[in-house]
């Protein structure tokens, strides 16, 4: 294939510096269409067409179609138009549970004996003895009160925030906790806060604060138990107690780490042996468990009935699927047992592998050895263009940028199962080595032809 970024493989649009479209296109990002003001149809007009002009030259990564399974390797449909074939590491497929013949046989099972859907709210009739007995099962996992089912992971994580916090209430939430998180607690005081990223003592800052003018107020903390684009964990010990000390409640999103971390897969905070100790604990299906839907677990009952009460996409959604209840349960079963371990141990071998293959190819890291790896690329014009190079070379790894995660920082976000080869992971590092390279080239390239315009006029 030619390293040439004006020729690329037959579908792919050429891209040449002195185009100015190619410039707009690798220019600016999202942010510039936060502000609220002006005409609402023409703002968004302008946005459509700042994403035209993305799409148009290959930079738009983000309507992939996939016509095959999000396995190990997998094809799909870049927005460009060409048909991308090779390694993919886009999926959230933990443990390599998704398309497991066992979980297919168990929403068979539940069509047949339940049906596909539940048509009725959780709070009306949208309950089964089959979601109870999930119910029960999750609860033994984690040594819990309670725990009720929620139709999305999202719709877990903004339940378990709006169930509990009232106008006048605090909340105080890592500053990159997850948007689920952001939503519910913004959707329901306009008292919130951040702390620094992982900082606990940062945290402890703004909790005395609080407290020194609102002494009976309501707290509620938020982290997430490993963070879905920095692959990095709090100090959850940490965290719990200063929390405590402040007389403020604990939420933690477990939606990567449950499953696929921790001893028998219990995360984060099973790690710190702290599942007796954190208030509220909100999860996902969509990540180690094979399937959709997700939970809030709780500690009291007041908390529970509070949420039961309060929390708004649990009691305006129909109830979980009996398909999605049929499978969570198969592949809890499978995460819990010692076929768990041996797919959490495979799962980690494949991350020390390719940690240790880009530290070795020089590239740089976020995070800590976890299924999440982000490999950073820096510049978002930079991540654009060697994004577009990695899939013309057969990769499927998305490359983020803001608002996804903070300017100036875009990465590739690579997530491992058990199911790559240790080649699998070597290409795949050979790929984006190269793709960074031949991006930084253009960039170069570019911001000379730029400089010999803007010298001409």
């Amino acid at each position: 294939m030619s390293k040439d970024s004006r020729g690329g493989p037959k579908g792919w649009p050429a891209l040449d510096p002195n185009d100015e479209g190619a410039w707009r296109a690798l220019g600016s990002n999202m942010g510039r269409f936060f502000p609220g003001s002006g005409n609402m149809a023409e703002r968004n007009e302008r946005l459509s067409q700042w994403v035209k002009g993305r799409v148009d030259h290959g930079l738009w990564p983000y309507a992939l179609v996939a016509t095959a399974d999000l396995d190990a390797e997998s094809e799909v449909v870049h927005p460009t138009g060409p048909t991308v074939k090779g390694i993919n590491l886009t999926s959230v497929d933990y443990l390599g549970l998704a398309y497991d013949e066992r979980l297919k046989e168990a929403a068979i099972r539940a069509i047949r004996d339940h049906g596909h859907h539940t048509p009725s709210s959780r709070p009306l009739a949208g309950h089964s003895p089959h979601a109870k007995a999930l119910e029960a099962s999750l609860t033994e996992f984690m040594g819990r009160r309670s725990v009720y089912l929620c139709s999305t992971g999202w719709a877990a994580a903004y339940t378990a925030v709006a169930g509990v916090v009232r106008r006048d209430d605090f909340v105080v939430m890592d500053e990159l906790a997850h948007s689920s998180l952001q939503n519910g607690a913004y959707a329901s005081t306009p008292n919130v806060q951040t702390f620094r990223h992982l900082d606990n003592e940062h945290l402890r800052s703004r909790l005395a604060a609080i407290r020194e003018d609102n002494p009976k107020s309501g707290i509620l903390v938020m982290t997430e138990g490993l963070f879905s684009m920095d692959g990095d964990a709090p100090d959850m010990k940490g965290l719990v107690e200063v929390s405590k000390e402040y007389d403020a409640m604990v939420l933690v999103d477990v939606a990567h780490d449950l499953g696929s971390t921790g001893p028998g897969g219990t995360g984060t905070i099973g790690v710190a042996g702290l599942l007796d100790d954190v208030d509220i604990i909100a999860g996902a299906f969509s990540k180690s468990f094979g399937t959709n839907g997700g939970f809030v677990s709780t500690k009291s009952s007041g908390v529970e009935w509070a949420q039961l009460c309060f929390g708004s996409p649990f009691t305006f959604s129909t109830g979980i699927s009996p398909v999605q209840i049929g499978v969570a349960a198969e592949s809890l079963a499978i995460v819990t047992s010692p076929e768990g371990d041996t797919r959490r141990e495979a799962m980690m071998d494949n991350v020390l592998h390719i940690r240790a293959g880009a530290e070795a190819r020089g590239l740089g890291l976020f995070g800590h050895p976890s299924p999440i790896v982000p490999v950073n690329v820096g510049k978002e014009s930079h991540a654009r263009l060697a994004g577009m190079f990695s899939f013309q070379a057969g990769l499927i790894a998305t490359c983020l940028e803001f608002p996804v995660v903070q300017r100036g920082v875009a990465r590739y976000r690579l997530s491992l199962s058990p199911n790559y080869t240790k080649e699998m992971l070597d290409s795949a590092l050979d790929i984006i080595v190269d793709s960074i390279e031949r991006a930084k080239e253009f960039s170069a390239e570019l911001e000379r032809a730029t400089a010999e315009q803007k010298s001409s006029v």
